[in-house]
């Protein structure tokens, strides 16, 4: 609890100095009336705490698996018993993301060292491991990918960061697309990128056509890096007007759409910054003509992004305790059905359209609430907290109390299952 309180005590006094000069104070917007779209059938308890990021599936042997971020670990759900069945630990670096190949029954993985490794389905131990063209680097780093099942090719976006221990600020250039063979299990190739930060990450299914979506700015703009896979180059850039941080992608490729999900600020150098600003954005790009033709406002921290081609329903998941579901009208009109409540810093999600079920990991976490009459959370929790740890006197005329220290709550790890509602 001292070490809880310790932390918060830095994070707040960096908030407060910060949000002195600011004549507003980045926070998640009231939440909207909630729509029957997806319906919670069970919550399964998860292990450790800290960031989980993508998720992936067997659905013949129905398990899912979850990249436990900052453990640094893979957890499988066996999703027939609701329970956790295995996690492999200490891996090498924080995994991203997963892949499920059932004709090997491995789960492919990229980790933020540069590395993409193979962990067997039936052991669930490491037993492949290839260095990417960042390794040993340590302000490179593997992050988001694709996988093509038809040349079994898996395409991994190394970002670069200024000084990653420390600022956390992307680099602007080296960034790039490397290539793995899943067969051979070698490093096949690797593809340029203009710039230093892609984030999502979206392949046709004919395999010729990867898109990137870049968080650098090009002439004001952030911008779809176009990658033609049989040339193995950027063949072209769009701007994705409206959406400034781009950080995940989906598509619909039998109407030639692409859709961005953005953040309106950066995440780094922020507090609660991109994760916690709303609204976000959704934006709906043209692939034929590489024209924006829709951008609408979604939940903040945009993190994940799936669109379900039976239903015409988006999947846009972000990092302020919902998913934002849309529908579309034709492939120019996206509309929101509404938004689904899921855990903090649940930042990544998956729809599995074999199941029709929606799953959501949520990491271990606080909840504060505010005492009654309080007009500045921050200011008055920062008070509280200096009386805890002993640095102000509690004023005894002021009926101070700490009620919200006293109303903490941890909320453990779970996976929250949701079915499909008309």
């Amino acid at each position: 609890m001292k070490r809880f309180l310790a932390i918060l005590v830095t994070l707040l006094t960096a908030f407060v100095s910060k949000a002195q000069g600011q004549e507003s104070i980045s926070q998640q917007l009231p939440m909207m009336h909630m729509v029957g779209i997806l319906g919670l059938v069970e919550t399964i308890p998860l292990p450790g705490d800290g960031y989980m990021d993508h998720l992936a599936v067997d659905v013949k042997g129905q398990r899912l698996f979850v990249s436990g971020e900052a453990a640094k670990s893979l957890i499988v759900v066996d999703l027939r018993a609701g329970k956790v069945i295995h996690e492999t630990k200490g891996l090498s670096a924080m995994p991203k993301k997963p892949f499920y190949l059932p004709e090997t029954d491995e789960v492919w993985m990229t980790l933020t060292d540069s590395s993409v490794v193979a962990i067997s389905g039936t052991t669930y131990e490491v037993i492949k491991t290839v260095k990417l063209s960042g390794y040993g680097d340590p302000n490179r780093g593997a992050d988001n990918a694709a996988y093509d099942p038809a040349s079994h090719l898996i395409y991994a976006g190394v970002e670069v960061f200024e000084n990653f221990g420390g600022s956390g600020q992307h680099g602007s250039t080296d960034a790039s697309i490397d290539i793995v063979d899943t067969k051979t299990a070698t490093l096949v190739g690797s593809i340029k990128l203009p710039g230093g930060d892609p984030a999502g990450i979206a392949i046709e299914p004919s395999g010729k056509r990867l898109y990137v979506t870049m968080g650098d700015i090009v002439d004001g703009e952030s911008h779809v890096a176009v990658v033609d896979l049989e040339k193995r180059g950027v063949i072209a850039q769009w701007p994705i007007t409206g959406g400034p941080v781009p950080h995940t992608a989906g598509l619909d490729a039998a109407h030639h759409r692409l859709f961005v999900g953005s953040r309106t600020i950066a995440h780094t150098g922020n507090i609660g910054g991109g994760h916690q600003r709303e609204p976000g954005k959704l934006v709906v790009i043209n692939t034929e003509t590489g024209k924006v033709a829709q951008v609408l406002d979604s939940v903040g921290g945009a993190d994940d992004l799936q669109y379900d081609a039976a239903t015409g329903r988006i999947y846009f998941v972000g990092t302020t305790g919902t998913v934002a579901v849309f529908k579309e009208v034709d492939p120019d009109h996206f509309q929101l059905l509404g938004k689904v409540p899921t855990g903090a810093i649940s930042k990544t999600g998956l729809w599995v359209p074999e199941l029709k079920r929606f799953y959501s990991a949520v990491p271990r976490h606080y909840v504060l609430t505010a005492r009654h009459g309080t007009q500045d959370f921050q200011g008055d929790l920062l008070k509280e907290l200096n009386i805890a740890q002993g640095v102000t006197a509690r004023e005894k005329k002021s009926g101070w109390q700490t009620s919200m220290l006293s109303d903490l709550v941890i909320e453990e790890a779970h996976l929250m299952v949701f079915d499909y509602v008309p």
